[in-house]
């Protein structure tokens, strides 16, 4: 494998972590939406969440994800669309 393979899989390595950890945001941002007590910070939080949701989601296609990756992101997601009230 050349340098510039390994660079490639380095890179996708990284946009993976970034769509997992944007899920793992977003998910965080709804569980503090019933701690907040400012309807505008709820409001925020629901906001960020969506746009972590429609990140990921519009990124998982531009990415190679294993098997088991796959799976696991996809489970965030189902859950952040259900929590999200997402058609």
């Amino acid at each position: 494998m050349n340098d510039l393979q390994k660079l490639g899989e380095r890179a996708n390595r990284a946009r993976v972590d970034l769509l997992f950890i944007d899920a793992d945001v977003a998910l965080t941002m709804l569980d503090l939406v019933p701690c907040s007590q400012i309807e505008d910070l709820k409001k925020r939080r629901i906001n960020e969440a969506l746009r972590a949701y429609s990140f990921v989601r519009e990124h998982i296609p531009t990415v190679s994800l294993t098997p088991s990756e796959t799976v696991a992101l996809n489970k965030k997601m189902a859950v952040l669309k259900l929590r999200l009230s997402l058609p």
